[in-house]
């Protein structure tokens, strides 16, 4: 009987010393200075290629899984898993870059730096529409076909999920 009160009271007082001890960390960092007001250091890459390596620019735009978001210098610590969409990034000099991802994940650090990491990107330009159609096509039939297992039916959605949001970005273009 005891154990069924101490337990839940014990967890309440190791999680108010912990959140404790973490905020006392963060204020005796005396060294750490502000990140800037006006520039995110950003990094946008994908297994295979860097687009942005530590670069500042103005901001990022990130197709979040609950949420479209809009990354400005000082935001929040973030974390968020990306759906496929278009990221886009507004560079110091006024121009805005576009680039579509299937997948990803956005971590927004105390320390004003952004990184995107994309399971697959490429620049919005490069997008083939015939191909994505046909890739929409396939996937619709065998999501359809009765013969396929569930692995192949959850595999062939993703694949239009995809399609449909790429289809979207170039219609944006």
């Amino acid at each position: 009987m005891l154990s069924r009160v101490s337990l839940p009271l014990l967890g309440k007082a190791i999680e108010r010393s912990l959140c404790r001890r973490t905020f006392a960390e963060m204020a005796a960092q005396p060294n750490t200075s502000p990140p800037s007001s006006t520039e995110l250091k950003f990094t946008f890459a994908s297994p295979i290629k860097a687009i942005y390596a530590n670069a500042m620019v103005k901001q990022v735009d990130v197709p979040g899984m609950s949420c479209s978001m809009g990354i400005l210098p000082i935001h929040v610590p973030t974390l968020a898993v990306l759906k496929p969409g278009i990221v886009k990034v507004y560079e110091l000099d006024g121009n805005v870059s576009k680039f579509f991802v299937s997948s990803g994940t956005l971590s927004m650090n105390i320390d004003g730096s952004c990184q995107v990491l994309a399971e697959e990107l490429c620049n919005v330009d490069a997008l083939d529409e015939q191909a994505i159609k046909t890739l929409m096509d396939n996937s619709q039939k065998k999501a359809s076909d009765l013969g396929s297992n569930d692995v192949e039916k959850a595999e062939a959605g993703i694949s239009i999920d995809v399609a449909e949001a790429a289809l979207r970005a170039i219609a944006e273009k």
